[in-house]
Parts: structure tokens; sequence; C-alpha cells
């Protein structure tokens, strides 16, 4: 009987499966696909290295050739106003290297599976998954289907690394809808887009002069660019019959850029990603817990989801690693875990939901000396207490100013986000 088995081979559960590995844990990564496979989300935030220096995958990631990422833009909706950042101005603990990756997913995926077995976890792909086994109400393994056979795999540790499937989420009806945001993204590669000469290795963030609409543009080769449409998924319902249309369309309300997609041709078919942001009841239970996208996803604005799978895959490591130590796999032993995830996601969604509310906040605080360094630590994933953030309350503190101004010049701009905490979550269907 294996300690861990790890339903799904993406970031999160190849990270994981790095980890036990190392600490001598046997486990098993079940992935339903064969990789490699299609998946959106092609740009690191810097922190990921520091993932990658510790399980041994950074030389795998410069031997693979995946794209030197610098800095990041962002595109104001109007106009041609751009607001950089180069990311050696921020050192990243136990980072060397002043830039992180833009990812060919198919690639990454797979060697990063690959890394995973050769540490010593064992990786069976094509196999699907149909149950979680429970004794006592203690997960203590899964059902497998083999061909025309189910097969019952038993373990001590049950870890759901299946992404946005978000199986264990599913089947014990965790899975709480958003509230606030319901997004909608289009997205395909292109050759030819035109790159800044000094800019052409960033994510360019292009925002729409429509309430939260933005697009993203991400080198993954030095002939292939990733270009992705984000809306409100009410705004794109109607659009769906004639997708192509619809997305030049929404390429022609920013200059910056209709000017970069002037000469662009699509190389591969539009794919589409709806019901982006979601959380869990909980993130873990009697013998089990959840990491990645299976636990929480939100909104991809600012390139945190590997992040966010990487670093959980590392905390649900240490606290797996220790309840086996004591031998106790109760829910309360795994409750480190949960807290400190939650943590440093509710940052990211707060820091989301500021620039929501108002965009311009956003760029004019990442401007101001004071509070500079701060954002860059937000944007880097940084943060994990949110009393290290008071950049935080100074947006807050701006957008109050903002509402409760009756001519103020961004008044306008500002949207029907709540930015307080929300509890009323709804129960997806």
């Amino acid at each position: 009987m294996t300690d861990v088995i790890i339903i799904g081979g993406g970031p999160a559960g190849s990270t994981l499966g790095c980890y036990l590995s190392q600490a001598g844990i046997s486990n098993m990564i079940i992935e339903k696909a064969n990789h490699p496979r299609d998946h959106v989300g092609e740009s690191l935030v810097t922190n990921t290295t520091r993932i990658f220096n510790e399980i041994g995958f950074t030389e795998t990631m410069e031997r693979e050739g995946f794209v030197h990422k610098y800095g990041a833009a962002w595109h104001a909706p109007y106009g041609r106003s751009v607001v950089s950042i180069v990311f050696n101005e921020f050192p990243v603990e136990g980072v060397n290297q002043p830039y992180s990756y833009h990812i060919d997913r198919r690639k990454f995926d797979l060697c990063l599976l690959k890394h995973a077995e050769k540490l010593g976890s064992q990786v069976v792909q094509g196999v699907n998954v149909t149950q979680a086994l429970f004794e006592d109400g203690r997960a203590c393994g899964v059902r497998v289907r083999i061909g025309d056979q189910e097969v019952d795999l038993r373990c001590k540790i049950v870890v759901d690394a299946s992404g946005r499937d978000t199986f264990l989420g599913r089947h014990l009806k965790l899975k709480e809808k958003d509230p606030l945001f319901n997004q909608y993204a289009i997205h395909a590669w292109y050759k030819h887009v035109d790159r800044d000469d000094e800019t052409g290795d960033y994510i360019h963030i292009y925002f729409l002069p429509i309430k939260r609409g933005w697009v993203w543009q991400i080198p993954i080769t030095e002939e292939i660019t990733s270009i992705g449409v984000v809306m409100e998924k009410r705004d794109v319902k109607d659009a769906l019959q004639d997708i192509e249309a619809f997305f030049d369309a929404q390429i022609q309300t920013s200059k910056n850029l209709a000017r970069a997609m002037r000469n662009a041709v699509r190389i591969n078919e539009f794919t589409t990603e709806a019901d982006y942001s979601y959380s869990m009841k909980k993130v873990t239970g009697d013998g089990f817990l959840l990491v990645g996208d299976s636990a929480r996803f939100v909104d991809p604005i600012f390139s945190s989801g590997i992040s966010i799978a990487l670093h959980s895959a590392k905390f649900a490591a240490e606290q797996i690693v220790h309840a086996l130590e004591i031998n106790d796999f109760r829910e309360e032993v795994f409750q480190p875990y949960a807290d400190k995830l939650s943590r440093g996601v509710e940052i990211w969604y707060e820091f989301i939901r500021l620039y929501y509310k108002l965009p311009h906040t956003f760029t004019y605080f990442i401007q101001v000396p004071k509070y500079r360094m701060q954002v860059f630590r937000l944007l880097q994933g940084e943060v994990f207490d949110r009393s290290e953030a008071p950049v935080l309350d100074a947006m807050r503190k701006y957008i109050e100013a903002v509402e409760n101004s009756e001519d103020h010049i961004f008044k306008s701009g500002l949207t029907d986000v709540p930015i307080d905490e929300i509890t009323n979550l709804v129960v997806e269907s």
C-alpha cells in the first residue's frame, strides 16, 4: 500500500509528488489524460522558481528553453499609456535569477510529471479515478477504471490535485461559486505579433474599456504568442456564434493591442474557458487534502494560478510528512495547511477585488515609491500574512475617497465590485 495517492498529474500533483519523494514517502500520481495535453495558464510569477530550485527542476526549465520572463506591463484602456515593472527591481528570497518563465503547458506539465517520476513517484497516465474510498468517514484510497475493470487502490492519504475538475470538491459537494467573478476566456496562439523591442519578453496585460475586461499577451516561443480575452460571461453570451469576429472586435478596442496584432496570424483553434473562479467549503478532511486549482481558483489577471498550485503542494507536503510521522490523519492534523493556504489566497483575492473595483488604483500605487515594493511582493505571491501588506489598506482608503468625492476624476472608473468580505457564497449545483 502506498502512503499517498495523488489524483491528477498537473503542476500541483507533480510538485507534491516531488516533495514527497524527496522526503522518502511513497506516492502514486494518477492522471486521467495522457501527457502532453493542452492547458491554459502560460505565465509564471517569480516565486515559482524557488519551488523549482527546491525540487531540482530549474535545470530542466533552462534546458527545455522556456521563454525567460523579465517583467510585466499593463496598458491603460484608453490611449497608449503603459505601466511596467522589471523583476530584478524586487529580489525574491531563494531565487538568484532576474526572471521567471513563460511556458507551453503541454511541454511544461509533461516535463514536471516526468521529473516527479524520476524522483520516485509512481506515475499512471490514462487512468480515470471514479470514486474516493472512505472507511469510518476517513479517505483511504480510490477506485480507478482500467479498461473494463474497476480496481480499488488503498493508501493512507488521498490528495485531490485534479485541477478545475475538482474531483473531491464535486463528489463531496464542497465547491462554491465565486459571488463576484464569473469570467469567461477566449484564447488562441498567433504568429507575427509585434513585440516591443524592450518589453517583448514581458507579459502584457491590456485593460479593455469594459468592466472586468482585459487581454493577455504571452510569448510562448520566439515566434508564437498566446493572446486571450477575458470578460464577464454575460458580456460574451451572445457573441459565441462568431467567436473570431467577437475576439477581433475586442482587440480593436485597445490602441496598443490593435497595433501589436496588426500583422498577427492565428495558428490554432480558439479555446474557451468558463466559470473561472470558485472556492471550497474546506480543503482538508479526515484522510484527504485538496491542492492547487482543486482547492481554489481566483481570477488569473496577475498570473497567480501556478504559483498557488506549487506553493499549496509544498505546504501540503510539509503537513503530510508530519501526519505520517505521528500516524494521525484526522482533519485537524491537516488544518495548519488549510490555514496557510487560505491566508495566501485571500490576500491575492483581496488584491484582485481592489483592482476590479477601480483599475486606476493598481497603476497608481505601483508608481508610488512608498508602496511600490509592497505591490511587487503582492505580484510575486510573496505575502502570506495580511499584516505584511498595508498597501491593501491604503488602496481601500484611496477607493473610499474616490467614492465619497462628488467630482473626483476617477469617479466614473468605479465598478460595482464590493471591497468588503463576501460571506454569502452560492453553492454550485
